[in-house]
């Protein structure tokens, strides 16, 4: 007789007991696992002319002990290492049918799936704005692991994250602010979620989801006096390239008085953001925001971040700007920048040659 060895022993130790239990119900019933294997060889010796209560005879191949789908197969008997690595395989050989077929095996027999891979299936299936999918393993979860249910807010952060990415940004929205407002120890989670859905609808230039984000974001920051969101949404608009989203950003401001408040506590680190990754469009578009809103103090500290960070680039139009512009307001600038600029001039002479400058076209509006 051929020997097949198995990838888990263990696991072929089990179905040994399995197919007596079937077979022989009375005798061998109450069998150890470990005297099951003893009887193992006799049994395969005449497998091929024994049928009992006209049954075909059990396959012994190596597939038939990897199939999950198999009536004979018990899966609650598997070792969760076993468990896990099934699943593990069927989504990195991207089965996926497969792999809702045995988490639907695993929801009947109550088997419990490692928290580490339930992670991983939800991330991918709401990143992808696979809805069904995530209902199928919140069900799973209601079921067998209801406490980490409900520890993690019935995971409806998911949910709403594969109904954005589906397209739906209406419905999604909506079932996350139930959360926020159903889990309120979950609120900060929910805060980052909110963020992670308005950079993603931003950058790729949904209209129709930056309306819906925009009636959200303000219900939040006046019903709810949680304005991470609002300010995130703004931030986002407020440096983005496309003059719709620049317009929104304007529109947010001047709806509310919690907005502006916050901008200006933070205007130096939001112009600081930005400068960082080389947007002075952006930072002119501040200095106008704050101009208009009469946030002088904050206005006079960002031309001088704004001036230091020209002079590091050694932008002459663009510090000769600046320069027109404090004379104008009133705006005074520190000593030590104005000799800056005084020694970038003279070198720039003594070099005889134009120093090149990343902004041509910079001029402020005031």
């Amino acid at each position: 007789m051929q020997v097949v060895l198995l990838r888990s022993p263990q696991r072929l130790i089990l179905g040994v007991q399995e197919m007596f239990v079937r077979y022989f119900p009375i005798a061998f019933t109450h069998i150890p696992i470990e005297e099951s294997i003893n009887v193992f060889s006799c049994f395969a010796e005449c497998r091929r002319n024994v049928t009992i209560n006209n049954l075909k005879p059990i396959n012994f191949s190596v597939r038939y002990y990897n199939d999950f789908d198999n009536k004979y197969i018990d899966i609650s008997r598997w070792p969760a290492e076993d468990v896990d690595k099934a699943l593990m395989t069927l989504l990195a050989e991207s089965k996926e049918k497969e792999l809702l077929k045995f988490i639907s095996i695993c929801y009947e027999k109550k088997v419990a799936i490692g928290k580490d891979i339930l992670k991983t299936l939800f991330r991918g299936y709401s990143t992808n704005g696979k809805v069904n999918n995530v209902n199928v393993l919140q069900k799973y979860c209601n079921r067998v692991m209801p406490n980490y249910y409900q520890y993690n807010g019935e995971f409806f952060h998911y949910l709403a994250k594969a109904e954005c990415m589906r397209g739906n940004s209406d419905k999604g929205l909506s079932i996350l602010f139930n959360a926020y407002k159903k889990y309120e120890a979950h609120r900060g989670f929910y805060r980052t979620i909110f963020k992670e859905l308005i950079y993603d609808s931003v950058t790729n230039r949904s209209e129709a989801s930056l309306v819906v984000f925009k009636k959200y974001v303000l219900e939040l920051s006046n019903k709810w006096s949680d304005s991470y969101p609002l300010v995130c949404f703004w931030h986002m608009c407020w440096k983005s390239d496309w003059f719709s989203d620049q317009q929104l950003a304007e529109e947010l401001l001047e709806s509310s008085e919690e907005l502006q408040k916050v901008i200006k506590n933070m205007a130096s680190a939001m112009c600081i953001s930005v400068l960082k990754e080389y947007n002075d469009d952006a930072a002119a578009r501040f200095l106008q925001i704050l101009l208009k809103y009469k946030m002088m103090d904050e206005y006079a500290h960002i031309l001088k971040i704004l001036f230091a960070y020209k002079l590091k680039n050694r932008d002459v139009r663009g510090c000769t700007e600046i320069l027109r512009n404090c004379d104008a307001l009133g705006v005074s600038l520190p000593a030590y920048q104005h000799n800056q600029f005084i020694k970038m001039m003279i070198k720039r002479k003594d070099d005889g040659k134009q120093t090149p400058s990343k902004t041509e076209n910079f001029k402020l509006k005031f």
